[in-house]
């Protein structure tokens, strides 16, 4: 008999038995919470079409993807992030009569990010999804949604940071700006502001602007001392100053921060943006915004926000029980009297075995 093989493809993920049943547990606690807020449950594909998304996504997107070929000779793209696909199922089934509309997904992706995660390659998303509202009372409802995810499951200590896309801007180089923004290289994001022609003093307050990181009340001091914001500045820090304001007012003022250098990982973010950081994690544990011409690009124009978790990443953060509670009935006993014994424990609520 030959010998079993016991390697398993680099860097795919299992897990069993404990872990497992930990794992299921914090899905399950998610999908209650969603149940509460009156999302619906929703489930994307596992692969589609890449042509679908060849115009939207960017290099980044594109290197991460695994493609594969389907019988007929189709280009077809695996799940590397369920927003992406579940705009597009949304885009073909959703109705203007539907809005708004609340959908909450727990799925696998498979994309390569070797650097930032346990598994590598494989990863399990959770995460919801508010599409047709607009607005900063929105982009707090999916914050606030987070929150008591995170509260759920005894993840108090997660800080979100919050910026806006808005403060970026819309120039040819916004996708390089927004990643000088986000790694804090200054040298490199005054020169990208330099190729827009703007000029020194207003370049050295923008570089204020974005480096910011703190409360309302200290972010309303650096705008009111900045000269040269424009109207679509000013507008994006209200914006932020209002959902900072909900979350302070809902008790959560030590746990959100207004980070203007949070300026989003995609092109297609059009508004906020956030991502939510835990003591201990070497990558965010949750990311989300606004991304209103998500849903367009796949035919149903409506704006959107929301959030994606990597349960994974924060399982593995959390101080979670080794395993089942299980009481275990008589040994001594017969089967009949331990089946009897363990249905009296079930309806209790407990974990009985025979």
């Amino acid at each position: 008999m030959p010998a079993r093989d016991l390697r398993i493809p680099q860097g795919t993920e299992a897990f069993y038995l404990e872990e497992a049943y930990v794992h299921r547990r914090l899905v399950r606690t998610f999908e209650d919470v969603c149940d509460s807020w009156a999302y619906f449950p929703v489930h994307t594909p596992v692969y589609d079409y890449y042509e679908a998304y060849r115009d939207l996504v960017d290099h980044e997107w594109d290197s991460q993807s695994y493609r594969l070929v389907d019988r007929s000779g189709e280009l077809l793209v695996l799940r590397s992030d369920v927003t992406l696909f579940l705009a597009r199922q949304m885009g073909l089934v959703l109705r203007h009569e539907d809005l708004p509309i609340r959908v909450a997904y727990s799925d696998t992706i498979l994309r390569h990010e070797e650097l930032h995660d346990l598994s590598k390659n494989e990863f399990f998303q959770v995460g919801a999804e508010l599409i047709g509202p607009s607005g900063a009372d929105a982009d707090a409802e999916s914050i606030l949604l987070l929150f008591d995810a995170l509260d759920r499951w005894g993840a108090a200590d997660v800080v979100v940071h919050v910026g806006h896309r808005g403060i970026i801007g819309e120039a040819g180089d916004t996708a390089r700006l927004a990643e000088a923004v986000s790694h804090r290289r200054w040298d490199a994001v005054d020169q990208l502001l330099a190729n827009r022609s703007i000029e020194a003093p207003r370049r050295a307050e923008l570089v204020e602007l974005f480096g910011f990181i703190g409360t309302e009340a200290e972010l309303d001091g650096l705008a009111g001392r900045l000269r040269h914001l424009t109207p679509r500045e000013v507008d994006a820090v209200a914006h932020l100053r209002h959902i900072y304001r909900v979350c302070s007012d809902l008790g959560y003022t030590n746990r959100v921060r207004i980070d203007l250098s949070e300026a989003g990982s995609r092109h297609y973010h059009s508004g906020i943006v956030f991502q939510a950081y835990a003591p201990g994690a070497s990558a965010a544990i949750a990311s989300g915004g606004r991304y209103d011409g998500l849903l367009s690009h796949f035919g149903f124009d409506a704006p959107s926000v929301g959030f994606s978790v990597m349960l994974r990443r924060l399982q593995a953060l959390l101080h979670t029980p080794d395993g089942l509670p299980v009481v275990a009935t008589p040994s001594d006993a017969d089967i009949v009297t331990r089946a009897r014994a363990a249905r009296d424990m079930r309806r209790d609520g407990k974990v009985a075995s025979l």
